[in-house]
């Protein structure tokens, strides 16, 4: 019989370069096709797969048998089983509830997904992805696929690539969630007892006070109780908060977070965390405990609960009394309140006396920071009776002893009137160049170059399409032994870097034809901004939260002032001007 014609053979040959595992280019047309397909199926699509694993420490007596290095290991040992499967990452969130997804690790892994990282994400059952079978639904069957991603949960037998595991999950996440609910009462039932009985069952202990884990009772803490008891002395003698907070800085004692991080060793978070300041004094002077008495129920808790960081009026708050040793007697701790609802009655009263405006709202909250400490910008008064206003380093509104060597500050108004002008020729140029774009488009030139440049891209995608038909057809000559392996893959190469310039000569000649469009399209939401804002005469706070991304002032009143639509701004000013 004669020898088929090799109707796949590029033009041009190019060095052989195997991408074959170790060995498989040696295989000639000689060798039997089993091994040679066998060679070609291991190319074949290799997922990526993120090992997630999740502990919830429900209480200290009452952890998970399960933890998270058996997960692991666990899982490791699942995939080392799997053909198409290589370990990307691994991913554990440890004493993270799994009634939702506010979980770091798994943040982070969800931005590995992003990025393409990870293609599969394993679990060692549904719950460990979590215990809320609504959020646990959105992700398995909305937000995974949406990225191709494929969740396996190897003990529930759930693979989103095999049909049908889709009708079990809402069950068993249903039953998760029941039992986390479950879970949630109990361990409330078991607080309300404990609290009850005096004990401190959980929480950080209030500065002065350490925990007796044994016994589950506030003892006194030698080193910082001595500091507490002078804070009500110093507050009773006629010094104010900030006045206190000062001395104590001055004398080199840690604040009170300062003072539980190098407790615990941490000297990095410690350098990091606040000083004394006045709000730290507040909290101790207002915290009654320090009489004896535990304060419990202060922010709502429960299962999903919305709510739950939200503080509690007071009068709903648990207190049992004479639960621990007090630092301070209860009439100097109701002389010290007495007093603080007098200085606030006081300055309520001064402040009424003087007619002092109401200050004005922040239009950039988060978005203005100073350019020496990078701290926020808040609105503060210029002094005391004044009705001016600035917007301010906040490092230097009440904590002096922070340093901010060139804190940026600038008028209100003026800061206002500033980036209501950037606002505006912002808006003013993108109309005009819009304008001017579409006039140039609707030239007789401007036409022949679009039209000229939709033919040459045509003619590219024609030869694309031919060379990756060709490439398909490779796989039909290579099983009809019309060429070897090695042959297989030299062209395969050859075509594929010919697809590879081609596609590239598309881009670019697409990015050119764009300059040339008989209307320059804009982003919507910027679109919507413009017509939106255009005719308006002063910055309201609607306008900045729609085109302000960021602003830094600094001591001189500078201001460098980023929209969020300055890139979009930027590709049209470029496209007008390739055109002018």
């Amino acid at each position: 019989m004669a020898r088929k014609s090799r109707k796949n053979v590029p033009s041009v040959m190019v060095e052989t370069e195997c991408s074959l595992p170790v060995g498989a280019v040696t295989k000639t047309a000689g060798n039997s096709v089993v091994q040679i397909l066998t060679d070609l199926e291991s190319m074949a699509t290799i997922y990526h797969a993120a090992i997630y694993a999740r502990l919830s420490y429900e209480t200290e007596e009452n952890r998970e048998r399960d933890t998270v290095e058996t997960q692991i290991a666990y899982l490791k040992n699942f995939i080392d089983r799997q053909e198409d499967m290589e370990l990307a990452d691994i991913y554990a969130d440890v004493s993270f509830s799994g009634t939702n997804f506010e979980r770091p690790e798994f943040e982070r892994m969800l931005q590995d997904i992003r990025a393409g990282k990870v293609d599969a994400v394993i679990t060692k059952d549904l719950s460990r992805l979590g215990r809320n079978y609504i959020d646990s639904g959105t992700y398995i069957e909305r937000i995974f696929p949406l990225f191709h991603v494929r969740y396996i949960a190897v003990n529930d037998d759930f693979d989103t690539n095999r049909e049908g595991t889709d009708l079990t999950m809402p069950l068993k996440n249903i039953i998760n969630e029941w039992y986390a609910r479950d879970i949630s009462a109990k361990i409330h039932a078991c607080y309300q007892t404990m609290w009850q009985n005096g004990e401190y069952a959980c929480g950080r202990p209030p500065y002065g006070y350490k925990k007796d884990a044994v016994a589950k009772k506030l003892i006194v803490d030698g080193e910082t109780a001595p500091i507490v008891k002078r804070i009500f002395e110093m507050y009773l003698n006629g010094l104010t908060y900030s006045e206190i907070a000062r001395k104590l800085q001055q004398e080199g004692i840690a604040s009170p977070p300062k003072h539980r991080y190098l407790k615990q060793g941490n000297r990095e978070k410690a350098e990091k965390t606040r000083d004394w300041y006045h709000l730290h004094v507040k909290t101790i002077l207002t915290n009654r405990h320090y009489v004896g008495d535990s304060v419990h129920a202060t922010r709502k808790g429960g299962f999903n609960n919305p709510d739950k960081d939200r503080r509690v009026s007071e009068e709903n708050w648990l207190i049992i009394s004479d639960t621990h040793e007090p630092l301070v007697s209860r009439e100097v701790f109701e002389e010290v309140q007495k007093k603080i609802k007098m200085r606030v009655k006081n300055l309520h009263a001064h402040n009424a006396a003087l007619e002092h405006e109401k200050a004005p709202e922040n239009f950039f909250p988060g978005k203005c920071i100073c350019a020496c400490c990078r701290k926020n910008i808040g609105v503060v008064r210029s002094n005391t009776g004044s009705n001016y206003f600035y917007y301010r380093c906040t490092t230097t509104m009440f904590n002096h002893h922070m340093k901010c060597a060139e804190h940026g500050r600038m008028k209100y108004r003026q800061l206002h009137d500033t980036v209501f002008q950037v606002i505006k020729s912002h808006m003013k140029l993108c109309m005009e160049k819009t304008g001017q774009t579409r006039e140039r488009n609707r030239s007789s030139y401007g036409v022949r170059q679009y039209n000229f440049y939709a033919g040459e891209i045509a003619k590219v995608q024609n030869s694309l399409r031919k060379v990756k038909s060709r490439e398909r057809g490779l796989y039909e000559d290579y099983k009809d032994g019309i060429i070897t392996s090695e042959e297989y893959l030299q062209y395969q190469k050859s075509y594929r870097k010919q697809a590879a310039e081609l596609e590239k000569s598309a881009e670019e000649m697409l990015e050119s034809q764009q300059c040339y469009k008989k209307d320059f399209l804009l982003d919507e939401e910027w679109d919507a901004a413009v017509k939106k804002f255009i005719g308006k005469r002063k910055l309201t706070k609607e306008m900045a939260d729609a085109f302000v991304e960021r602003i830094v002032l600094d001591k001189e009143g500078n201001v460098e002032i980023t929209l969020k639509y300055d890139d979009f701004l930027k590709e049209l000013l470029q496209t007008a001007g390739e055109k002018a």
